[in-house]
């Protein structure tokens, strides 16, 4: 996802009230890339190909344990 991709998506949802987020976020440097391009593709590639689940359950079990 591009920074511009995640503006849009953060402006949305505080125009529909939403006021507290969890963020992570990966950087090119992070894993040595210096090609943007390259680094632009792989991004697309992880995002199709990654189960976002599970990371929403490992959230919901650390909110149940906080509970």
């Amino acid at each position: 996802m591009t920074i511009d991709d995640a503006i849009k998506i953060l402006e949305a949802a505080k125009k529909s009230g939403v006021k507290n987020i969890i963020l992570a976020y990966w950087e090119a440097d992070m894993f040595n890339m210096k090609d943007d391009n390259a680094w632009g593709a792989i991004t697309l590639t992880i995002e199709d190909k990654t189960d976002w689940s599970l990371t929403h359950d490992l959230i919901s079990t650390i909110i149940s344990d906080l509970s």
